[in-house]
């Protein structure tokens, strides 16, 4: 058996536009440290084999927070929403996070590449 070469894939940020949509099985997060604090990236593999991050925000933080590894996913943003928040009412980003049991599949922590 030879050598592949191994990526860790495309990293999104859906807020942006460029994608408004991730689906995939959820393999886990990674914290990073970036100017702005702490962030998470959610690693998904999708139906072709590829693996893709999503930059984590405060919705999709809370909405994953809960999530199984395994679990397939359709994350999808939905844009700004005016909401309370510990710094007065502004506008916050929204996402939709979807799950489909019946494609979820059982994932071993060494399948994991964050």
């Amino acid at each position: 058996m030879g050598f592949k070469e191994v990526t860790f894939g495309q990293t999104v940020d859906i807020k942006k536009g460029d994608v408004k949509s991730v689906e995939g099985t959820y393999l886990g997060a990674k914290k990073i440290v970036t100017q702005l604090g702490e962030q998470f990236i959610y690693r998904f593999r999708k139906e072709n084999g590829e693996t893709v991050g999503v930059y984590g925000f405060t919705n999709l933080n809370m909405t994953m927070e809960s999530m199984p590894k395994g679990a397939y996913c359709r994350v999808t943003y939905l844009g700004k929403e005016e909401c309370d928040t510990k710094f007065g009412r502004k506008p916050v980003h929204q996402c939709k996070v979807e799950i489909d049991d019946e494609k979820s599949t059982s994932v071993e922590d060494e399948d994991i590449e964050i």
